[in-house]
């Protein structure tokens, strides 16, 4: 079982920095250790502190399930209109030029 934290307003995911740069952790192994790096984001010295009462901690299936939003996105090349997470990652928003240049 796998913990996430997210905004209670738009169910984006916290990611923490973790390891090199450009590396980011959105998931814990257990609810302490989420519920301790939401602890760590809201610190107030941080450089991009978050209110802690902003977020929540929840299991990931049943974020997946009943709490994350999803967002409409027109398609580049087709123009279609694709349901897709508010968390997809640019490289794989069919919605982004990055998407089709890869």
């Amino acid at each position: 079982m796998s913990y996430c934290v997210y905004n209670k307003e738009t169910t984006y995911l916290l990611r923490m920095p973790s390891g090199g740069v450009g590396c980011f952790k959105e998931y814990y192994k257990s609810e302490a250790a989420a519920k301790a790096a939401l602890t760590r984001a809201s610190r107030p010295w941080r450089k991009n502190a978050v209110d802690a009462s902003k977020y929540a901690v929840a299991e990931v299936g049943e974020f997946r399930k009943n709490i994350e939003k999803t967002e409409t996105v027109r398609n580049l090349m087709t123009g279609k209109e694709v349901k897709q997470s508010v968390n997809t990652p640019r490289c794989c928003d069919p919605s982004s030029e990055l998407y089709w240049t890869m």
